[in-house]
């Protein structure tokens, strides 16, 4: 990199931070505090631990380990361990619940945080998510520095060619400004050589690719599924993000990082799990070992939290928390039926973790919320295991699969993994 390349990256990083945050300017990336007690801890030649948080685009074997690697190979004498936090197929509505219990336990030192694909579309709600998850990580330890980074999907690529930030990152950029976060948008990279006719954004497995992931016109294949980047489409993200990591590592000086007042009084910074050995749920409701299927087939099996199961209906689990919001999350398969969640004299609401991806073999986290907004006061929840059975065979033709064989789709139970609550659980049992 020149001078002159290096002080027009740090003056579009440093001077136009908020800019990109009002849709007005598109930056690769914004320094920011940048990464300076890393920065410090390299010089001191001391152990650096780097945590991603994120979905399936982190968990593969892509982005987040070349980013290691830069890391290892560009200061030979640090360690750097990593702590593995991506769980695919979920967002922010997971990740700030399951930081403390994923991340913070293990006392990262950098926290990469990727969720921008897996929330789908910028709102209030994706921002007080990813404000609790700044909000616990400085509550936590005020030392550890903090880098969002902001993957693309196809469905984005409107807005970046148009000269925007993809929504979801719009709404992240205002949490990063405000806590003067550094950040990255991969997406720009990949709506740049889009519109000079060097990448696609995807092409299916029918079109070859070379041993760079070319296709015979020269154009890299970016992704196979409009989502999941191949080998080379990992590639430009690490490759991207390293040419970024020194001025992030230069900016800002080491110190704790001040947690400035709330942008939202509704942020998850009380985002937490409960666990069903937390809870009154009657014997119908047994752990599932370990070993299971259900739980080993899980990608980042090790980051399942305890799950339970029950297949009768009326088995029921009930518990009191002190807060704002509450959801569950369990293992989605062919086995999950229809439960309901009953908050208190309100209207009971009915669920499923059930869709078209639980088929047999795969057992993925997934989340629900309930939808109503409750208020910041003590509250009691029953979950109820249904009778009704939901029309698998309808949900998998929707999406033009067709169940084959329906014994192992016969059961309607369900795996809970616990419960996600922004608040206080109120006079549990010790898990």
């Amino acid at each position: 990199m020149t001078m002159l390349q290096f002080f027009r990256c740090l003056l579009l990083g440093v001077i136009f931070p908020l800019a990109l945050a009002r849709g007005a300017e598109l930056t690769e990336f914004h320094v920011r505090g940048g990464l300076p007690n890393v920065a410090a801890k390299i010089a001191r030649g001391e152990e650096v631990r780097v945590a991603f948080l994120g979905g399936s685009i982190t968990a593969a074997a892509g982005w987040r380990p070349m980013t290691l690697t830069t890391f290892q190979r560009a200061y030979p004498k640090t360690k750097f361990t990593e702590i593995n936090a991506a769980v695919s197929g979920t967002g922010s509505d997971y990740g700030a619940p399951r930081l403390q219990r994923d991340v913070l336990r293990h006392r990262p030192d950098l926290l990469f945080v990727e969720f921008a694909v897996n929330d789908g579309s910028g709102s209030p709600r994706v921002e007080a998510r990813m404000e609790g998850i700044v909000r616990q990580t400085w509550a936590a330890n005020p030392h550890t520095d903090i880098c969002f980074v902001y993957t693309v999907s196809d469905g984005m690529l409107k807005d970046l060619l148009a000269g925007s930030y993809q929504s979801t990152a719009r709404s992240m950029e205002n949490v990063a400004a405000h806590y003067a976060i550094p950040s990255f948008n991969f997406g720009v990279e990949i709506a740049r050589r889009i519109a000079a006719a060097t990448l696609v954004m995807t092409a299916p497995e029918s079109v070859k690719a070379d041993a760079e992931g070319r296709d015979a016109q020269g154009r890299l294949i970016f992704t196979r599924d409009k989502t999941h980047p191949t080998d080379a489409g990992h590639r430009v993200y690490a490759a991207r993000l390293a040419l970024a990591l020194p001025q992030f590592l230069r900016a800002g000086a080491a110190g704790p990082h001040p947690l400035a007042k709330p942008l939202s009084t509704e942020n998850w910074q009380r985002a937490r799990i409960v666990s069903v050995a937390e809870t009154d749920h009657d014997s119908q409701w047994q752990p599932v070992p370990p070993h299971d299927v259900h739980v080993t087939t899980q990608s980042g099996q090790n980051l399942v939290p305890p799950t339970w199961v029950a297949m009768e209906p009326g088995a029921k689990i009930a518990f009191r928390f002190k807060g704002t919001a509450l959801g569950i999350v369990g293992l989605k398969g062919p086995e999950n039926g229809q439960f309901r969640v009953t908050i208190d004299e309100l209207p009971p609401e009915t669920g499923t973790l059930f869709d078209s991806y639980s088929t047999p073999g795969r057992f993925y986290l997934a989340r629900w919320f309930f939808s109503k907004p409750l208020a910041d006061t003590e509250h009691r929840v029953t979950l109820e295991l249904l009778a009704t059975q939901i029309d698998k065979a309808a949900i998998m033709a929707k999406a033009g699969k067709l169940i084959t064989d329906p014994k192992p789709y016969a059961a309607h139970g369900l795996y809970l993994s616990g419960f996600l609550v922004v608040g206080e659980p109120v006079g549990t049992k010790p898990p």
